[in-house]
Parts: structure tokens; C-alpha cells; sequence
């Protein structure tokens, strides 16, 4: 095996990236059947990877993907090809780690005996450099959002807490929005006009950010409507020890004001400000922003901003 290219790991074997393929009838490609999940290293080494295994494994079951490893076996194995990966990369550079399982092969779908849930799942990792390239005009200057015309797909049809590859309304919603703005990132309402997320991201809003005080109030759209965010419980648990009343509510866009603050939060940039919902300017919250980079620091040895705005 080539010392010097990434590996992935498939259905319990490491093997060339280059060589990991999917067959044209994984349920994965024909309908979509993926469940997935994405941690990263910092300074090489992985973060809070028993949750994003547990997070995983827990959305395996409610989507009827049965996978047979343990969850110990799959955090060795995850850990390894870690460790392994980062071999390649400069001391500077960090890696994201994808974990997916799909409902298997569909046999009919080429000829062959077997239908849909009679195979065995594919369960498979991979990495990617962190492309701290696109992550740097968001953390820098802030990201802009806009609502689109497309909705969140409804709780009583699947479940938005789980992480799962049927995407087609995000990448609808995406094409929308870009043609309104090219840089703006799509952000998706309910079916009841209320704020969810974006499709990498949660959302919190900081509302009146110039208070810094124990007064401030934390809004997150509720937990039922939106991903259970890695990155969200970071921020969650930062509020919960400093003191902030933090609030699961249901957002209009029109209650977010000009004196309010956002953020977007993701596990590959961790937070990034908001500084425009539909057009309007929000407050820069510079000082929550920096008790949170340093209660973020502190649990991954790293400064994760300046790490990304020192890309070249």
C-alpha cells in the first residue's frame, strides 16, 4: 500500500482513497440511504470523536441502516486512520474525518438477486484536508445569509436531527440564493416561517449583542427542527458556564433586529459571525465572540481561527 496517499477505510479494511468506490446499486446512489457524519483533528489529533461515533451510530438505528461494528472497534479504526492520514499533512494543516453507512446494494437494480434492505450496509470512512481557504472570508468578515424559498422538510416526514446524504432541497436552495447573492450562504425556514439552519451549520442568535452581561439572551431554533449540532453543544455548554440564559425558540426573521448578533457554527470552522440576515446588518459581538474562541481553545489546545486566517 502507497505510504505517501490518503487512505479510506471500507466495510472494516483500510485501502488506497483512490480505490474506494461505491457499486451503481448502493442504495446509497439509487435512493439516497445514507447516513453520515464529519469530525476533525485538531493539531492532528481527533475532537469529541466518541460523540460524532455515538451521534452516528444512534441515526444509523432510527434509519433502519443496521450496521455490525461496535462502537469501540469503529472509534479504533476511525482513530488509526487518523493518525494515519496525518501523516501527510503539514504541521499547520488539519483533516476532517467522514464516516457514511448505506442501506447496501439493491441486487434488481443490475440484474441480480436481492431488493432494498437485503444486503449489508457499506459502512466506510475518508478524510480531506480542512480547506481553511473557504472558511476564511466567513471567519474574517462574516458570512451573509438569506432565507429561500425552499423549507426545511417537515419532522412528521424525517427527522432533521439526523445527519443524512438526501440533500436535493439544499442544493436547490443554494442555486436560489446564489443568484440573488453569490456569496451568500442559503439559510432555510419551516413550513411555519420560523429559522432552522444552514446546510453545514447552526444558527445562534445573540439578541441585543451589546449587552455582556448575564442579561444576554442566547436563541437557538429548537432542537426538534435542526441537526444536533457537535459544535452546538460547545457553545451551549460555554453558556450554561458563563452564565447565559440560553433559549430554544421558535425565530421569525423579522425578530432579528439590527442590535442583535449571530453566529453559524460547524464542526470543520467551529463558529463564524453572521454579519447580514436578508440584507439587514447585524451587530458584531466581538466580545462573545472572544470568551468563546478562548472556552474553545482551551479544549482543543489550539487557536481554530487563527489556525484558518493564516491560509494563504
Amino acid at each position: 500500500m502507497d505510504n505517501n496517499s490518503n487512505l479510506a477505510w471500507i466495510n472494516g479494511n483500510f485501502i488506497p482513497q483512490s480505490e474506494a468506490v461505491l457499486t451503481l446499486h448502493d442504495a446509497g446512489f439509487v435512493m439516497g440511504a445514507t447516513v453520515t457524519d464529519m469530525s476533525r483533528s485538531f493539531a492532528h489529533k481527533p475532537f469529541m470523536l466518541k460523540e460524532h461515533i455515538q451521534r452516528f451510530m444512534a441515526h444509523c438505528e432510527a434509519c433502519f441502516i443496521g450496521i455490525k461494528t461496535s462502537e469501540v472497534a469503529l472509534v479504533k479504526s476511525a482513530e488509526e486512520l487518523i493518525e494515519r492520514n496525518c501523516l501527510l499533512l503539514k504541521p499547520e494543516e488539519d483533516l476532517a474525518l467522514v464516516l457514511f453507512a448505506t442501506a447496501g446494494p439493491i441486487g434488481f437494480y443490475l440484474g441480480e438477486p436481492g431488493g432494498a434492505g437485503d444486503g449489508l450496509p457499506t459502512l466506510g470512512m475518508h478524510t480531506f484536508k480542512l480547506p481553511f481557504f473557504r472558511y476564511r472570508p466567513w471567519v474574517e468578515h462574516g458570512v451573509e445569509l438569506l432565507t429561500s424559498s425552499i423549507l426545511q422538510p417537515s419532522p412528521l416526514s424525517i427527522n432533521p436531527s439526523i445527519k443524512q446524504r438526501s440533500r436535493m432541497h439544499w442544493w436547490i436552495a443554494e442555486r436560489e440564493v446564489k443568484k440573488r447573492s453569490a456569496t451568500a450562504m442559503a439559510l432555510l425556514l419551516d413550513e411555519n416561517g420560523f429559522l432552522t439552519e444552514t446546510a453545514s451549520s447552526n444558527l445562534i442568535i445573540l439578541q441585543d449583542a451589546s449587552k455582556s452581561g448575564a442579561d444576554l439572551k442566547i436563541l437557538t431554533p429548537k432542537p426538534e427542527k435542526v441537526l444536533d449540532g457537535i459544535a452546538l453543544r460547545i457553545v451551549k455548554s460555554f453558556a450554561k458556564d458563563s452564565g447565559f440564559p440560553w433559549l430554544e425558540a421558535d425565530i421569525l426573521p423579522s425578530e432579528v433586529r439590527p442590535d442583535d448578533a449571530a453566529l453559524i457554527t460547524s464542526n470543520s470552522f467551529c463558529f463564524a459571525p453572521v454579519k447580514s440576515l436578508n440584507g439587514i446588518q447585524l451587530s458584531q459581538s466581538k466580545w462573545f465572540n472572544d470568551q468563546l474562541l478562548a472556552y474553545w481553545q482551551k479544549q482543543v489546545k489550539l487557536n481554530f481561527h487563527e489556525q484558518i486566517l493564516k491560509y494563504l
